[in-house]
């Protein structure tokens, strides 16, 4: 750390497992200026007088930030400690959140550092108001130009709005990760930008269409990785199989490396209804702990798909599905989310236990929020949707699903999350809704008994939460303790406890199987999920 380089881009992230693609595509781009920029990386867990101390001590003149909706929150507390500690500091925000708040025409400003004889403003009604300029867009190119212009004592107008740079133009960030980022952290890449859905729900909707990075510069940065050790790729593209010849050749050029690189693992966004016989075919000669695939649902209800403006033939999802499932090893996580117009609590009910039964290793049920600058604002008066105002903007009720119940729902996707998801009860999971007409059923009567259990559903032991679920399945659903405590005692284990809770103990006979050890983060539930499998310790749930 230099302490003293002009340009500095902070980067605010969800957990120290992360790295900012973005940034590193800012950083790889400063073109001159490379040499005067560096790059500073926190999380959220940090406090916001932390991260400023952190910032002033390096005395940058110009600062880039970026607003994302996981950090947003950070950002608002961050920015008037920043002009307190370093009153001068030049501050140029980005990212989907400052895309969404634009407000160029507030008159609430704070003074400018090329006139700072203006008063500060003793009230600030917008995060947008601390700073100094807004790039909203895409800013790889955008913010190196700014810099050069505000180090000429040149400033252009406070909001700058580029266009989507040429991919082609662009220097690839790949170098920015450092060895160890590459060790300790997920690598996020990309091979194109854009998407080809345009759901009212998501910032994409505005997207015009899908732009592709060239493939044989992309292919020698992804080699060089290799090379240095990168063994994990998350893909950041949002519709990775659009163009099936392009992604067959990503796919290839992994899968030609496998053999070379072992523990090599692959991150893909796919949409559900487009895994043509070429795609299913390379697919299926991914070997076991190689491949995760992410495929959002969103939603069974055919009415709802229209509403958002998702076309999506559900059918031909639900076939491919089955598909991944039975004839490949990638390991599926599947979207859904609660609360979007249209939908009832008796439909969602209803698409949830049709996506469960398609096998999925992992449901991921999201509460509908309102991006900001995304077009789901367009149904608030027909659906009488009502939103949280905060971040993360979470819908609060709607005209088919009532508030109480909403709030159920966002219960049952904590529990389904800390209890199915976490692949940590993968033998007694399904006992809680087993010989049930419904799992969405049994599993929000688990959530409500859980949440009385738990006032505070975060930070509880997992031996706190082995001895609930072993009463919740002897009291509710009249299991014999004997076989709720060996299905509880196997998961536990297989998640590398070696204790014995002590609600078990008198029903356990014989000695408990050894734990799992040396399982991989970030990775965890994945290899959880994959080793159970591997060992034929139970069948799927």
């Amino acid at each position: 750390m230099s302490g003293s380089l002009p340009i500095l881009f902070a980067a605010i992230n969800a957990r120290h497992s992360h790295s900012s693609l973005g940034a590193r595509y800012l950083l790889a781009n400063m073109g001159d200026l490379r040499a005067q920029t560096e790059l500073a990386e926190f999380t959220i867990q940090q406090s916001a007088a932390e991260i400023a101390d952190t910032i002033a001590a390096r005395k940058p003149k110009i600062l880039g930030l970026g607003a994302y909706i996981w950090n947003t929150a950070r950002v608002a507390e961050l920015l008037p400690f920043l002009r307190r500690k370093v009153p001068r500091l030049i501050i140029v925000l980005g990212g989907p959140e400052i895309n969404g708040f634009d407000r160029p025409d507030s008159a609430v400003r704070r003074p400018s550092p090329f006139n700072p004889e203006n008063p500060v403003h003793p009230v600030k009604t917008a995060v947008t108001d601390f700073a100094d300029f807004l790039i909203l867009g895409e800013g790889d190119l955008a913010f190196a130009a700014l810099c050069r212009d505000v180090l000429a004592g040149q400033p252009p107008e406070r909001s700058l709005h580029p266009p989507p740079p040429e991919l082609s133009t662009l220097q690839l960030p790949y170098d920015e990760y450092t060895d160890a980022d590459l060790a300790h952290r997920l690598l996020y890449v990309e091979s194109s930008r854009g998407c080809a859905m345009h759901c009212d729900y998501c910032v994409s909707a505005n997207d015009e269409f899908v732009r592709y990075f060239p493939l044989p510069p992309l292919f020698s940065a992804f080699d060089k990785l290799l090379a240095r050790g990168a063994r994990i790729f998350k893909f950041c593209d949002r519709s990775f199989n659009l163009d099936i010849p392009h992604a067959i050749k990503i796919l290839s050029f992994f899968l030609d490396r496998l053999p070379q690189y072992p523990g090599l693992f692959l991150h893909f966004e796919m949409l559900p209804d487009r895994f043509p016989n070429e795609l299913r075919d390379i697919l299926a000669r991914f070997p076991s702990r190689s491949l995760q695939l992410e495929i959002g649902i969103q939603s069974f209800n055919p009415t709802v798909l229209e509403t958002i403006r998702r076309p999506q033939n559900l059918e031909r999802a639900a076939d491919n599905l089955r598909f991944l499932r039975e004839h490949t090893h990638a390991f599926l996580h599947t979207d859904l989310i609660a609360g979007l117009p249209g939908e009832t609590p008796d439909s969602f009910a209803a698409g949830f236990d049709r996506l469960f039964a398609l096998g999925p290793h992992e449901i991921q049920l999201g509460i509908l929020k309102k991006l900001p600058g995304a077009p789901i604002a367009r149904h608030d008066d027909a659906f009488t949707m009502l939103y949280n105002p905060a971040s993360p903007y979470e819908i609060l009720s709607t005209r088919d699903w009532p508030a109480e119940y909403l709030t159920r729902t966002v219960r049952f996707a904590h529990w389904w999350d800390a209890i199915v998801n976490s692949q940590r009860f993968i033998p007694a999971a399904p006992l809680i809704w087993q010989n049930t007409a419904s799992v969405f059923g049994s599993f929000i009567t688990f959530s409500d008994w859980m949440s009385t259990r738990f006032p505070q559903p975060h930070g509880n032991p997992l031996s706190d939460l082995v001895s609930a679920v072993f009463d919740f399945l002897m009291q509710v659903r009249g299991l014999s303790p004997k076989l709720a405590a060996e299905a509880l005692i196997r998961g536990y284990r297989h998640a590398g406890a070696s204790d014995i809770p002590s609600p078990l103990a008198p029903h356990l006979h014989g000695e408990p199987p050894l734990p799992t050890r040396g399982l991989p983060k970030p990775l965890r539930r994945q290899f959880l999920r994959w080793t159970w499998d591997e060992a034929n310790l139970q069948s799927r749930c």
